[in-house]
């Protein structure tokens, strides 16, 4: 009988210290952690959903309850091959794609079930109502995938499935990873950050409690529940890592070695509590909806929400806002184990998350991942963390400023004879009520010139200049740093958007005017550090 147990057939696709490409099996990526500097992959999906898996057999393997459990594996410098084994010895049959009755992170083939073509598996490739989103090789139009490339693509769809859309049981829902942004911390090699992230399950207590102390990954259980439309609560920690999102089947040719079509349809629901499930995202407060995962902003850089990613216990909760517990944990690891553990000086944040459609839940805009290399003393000085959220409120008026310009801008252009009706809006925010409607009619064309969209990416070089300065200069210089490269970035975004229209007809009267009030507000938020107000009815904010 054909056999490809992931336990101990290599799929993972990772780096090696030296930076070159390894591919590994579920044992020998844990087994060699401390050689390998990462998990590395085009597709940030299979980067995220592989690195739950490791952790969920970790977690299984090692069961690190508290602090102490946690020290003893960080200490060790490397994961016992021993106890892996022992474990592999007992459940390396679960793991296999192509087992006929237990295939792994699917079910058995279901007679009357639609076939999709192979690209279906992969989110980020084009099909149906996605666009392809990274260079992740060819898929689309390709009839068929390797093995090993499909367990990577089935392990992210199981944790970032989009709901919307026909199926049964019910309707597809969200998976655990689609909703939010997701924060992972990476050390100096895939030992390091996996450790980094594997929170003791003292704490998940918080966010997935296992009150029947039956708590296992899906491959463990023998006979799995019937999903219900309202939701299963998850068993615990493990039972949640290894979420069952989709009913899968990959559908293999007659070699067995390679995948040509695959089944999907709704497996699982999360129910919607509207409590905080995951200790690795940040939440805001709805007053409708309880805690709901941050999401990714289509034009503002993930950068933008450091502050709430660095804070810590309950001081923003207040706020409506919650930090990952992760960085909770990060701090304890400096506080407790910082002069008896060789930890990192500098701990670079993975973080990831995606948009959707605002009127087609099932249509993905864009995926995002950025690396914030955070100096390690920001997880324990709260004043610190205190300094850089204040330098970051600064961007919000240096934004508004060139959101208020765009707005100004297609006004003009619009309509030549309102000029002087524009040019306090660019000073004050303020329109008047029967020019409200005329000027939110120009919004669109405003967000085409895209002066925002070019600010946010120009600041991530200023910002990461500002995160390593702030430890280490003396405050009121990088603040005065800080400000000008704001300064800077707002009026170079506006130049480039003018300069693209200097040769059309007509615009040069109207492009001066706008811009010595461009010019001016501009010099007066540089002045004042940004402290204006924000109109309510403002789209920028």
């Amino acid at each position: 009988m054909n056999r490809y147990s992931l336990w101990d057939s290599p799929w993972i696709p990772g780096l090696d210290l030296s930076g070159q490409p390894r591919k590994l099996s579920l044992r020998d990526a844990l087994v060699q952690a401390d050689q390998l500097r990462e998990v590395f992959d085009p597709s940030p999906l299979i980067v995220g959903a592989v690195s739950r898996l490791l952790h969920a057999v970790l977690y299984r393997v090692f069961s690190p309850w508290n602090q102490k459990d946690w020290e003893g594996l960080w200490k060790s410098g490397k994961f016992c091959s021993r106890q892996l084994d022992e474990y592999g010895n007992i459940y390396a049959n679960r793991f296999d794609l192509l087992n006929p009755e237990r295939p792994f992170y699917q079910v058995p083939k279901e007679e009357g079930v639609k076939e999709h073509p192979i690209s279906a598996l992969a989110l980020e490739a084009a099909s149906g109502n996605n666009p392809t989103l990274f260079d992740h090789g060819k898929i689309e139009g390709q009839d068929w995938m390797p093995l090993d490339r499909a367990a990577c693509y089935l392990v992210a769809h199981q944790s970032f499935a989009v709901g919307g859309g026909v199926s049964k049981p019910f309707n597809r829902m969200d998976s655990t990873l689609t909703k939010g942004i997701l924060v992972q911390a990476a050390g100096r090699n895939l030992f390091e950050s996996l450790l980094l992230n594997l929170i003791p399950l003292v704490y998940w207590e918080r966010y997935v409690p296992s009150p029947h102390g039956n708590d296992c990954p899906f491959w463990e259980i023998d006979d799995p529940p019937e999903p219900e439309r309202k939701g299963t609560i998850p068993r615990g920690p493990l039972h949640y890592l290894t979420w069952q999102s989709r009913r899968i089947y990959l559908c293999v040719d007659e070699t067995k070695s390679n995948v040509v079509g695959c089944q999907i349809q709704q497996r699982y629901a999360l129910p919607r509590t509207g409590e905080k499930i995951d200790p690795y995202k940040p939440y805001i407060k709805s007053d409708k909806e309880g805690w709901q995962p941050l999401k990714l902003d289509r034009e503002r850089a993930v950068w933008r929400h450091s502050h709430v990613l660095l804070q810590r216990g309950q001081k923003i909760e207040g706020q409506g806002v919650s930090a990952p517990f992760l960085s909770e944990w990060l701090s304890q690891v400096q506080w407790l184990f910082r002069k008896k553990n060789n930890l990192p000086q500098i701990i670079d944040l993975n973080v990831a998350g995606l948009t959707t459609h605002p009127r087609r839940a099932a249509k993905i805009e864009l995926w995002r991942r950025e690396h914030l290399p955070i100096p390690a003393v920001f997880f324990t000085n709260e004043e610190l963390v205190h300094i850089l959220e204040q330098q970051l409120l600064k961007t919000a008026a240096y934004e508004t400023h060139l959101y208020r310009t765009s707005l100004a801008l297609a006004w003009a252009l619009g309509e030549r004879k309102s000029v002087p009706a524009v040019l306090p809006y660019i000073w004050t925010g303020k329109v008047s009520k029967e020019n409200i409607k005329k000027s939110n009619s120009y919004r669109p064309i405003a967000n085409s010139f895209g002066m925002v969209a070019r600010f946010w990416p120009a600041l991530e070089e200023p910002f990461r200049r500002l995160l390593h300065d702030l430890p280490v200069e003396e405050i009121n210089s990088v603040s005065k740093s800080w400000n000008q490269s704001l300064r800077d970035v707002t009026r170079q975004s506006y130049y480039d958007v003018r300069d693209s229209m200097l040769y059309e007809r007509n615009t040069y009267d109207v492009l001066s005017q706008i811009e010595q009030a461009f010019m001016g507000k501009l010099s007066k938020i540089y002045t004042s550090h940004g402290g204006e107000e924000v109109c309510e009815n403002e789209e920028a904010n």
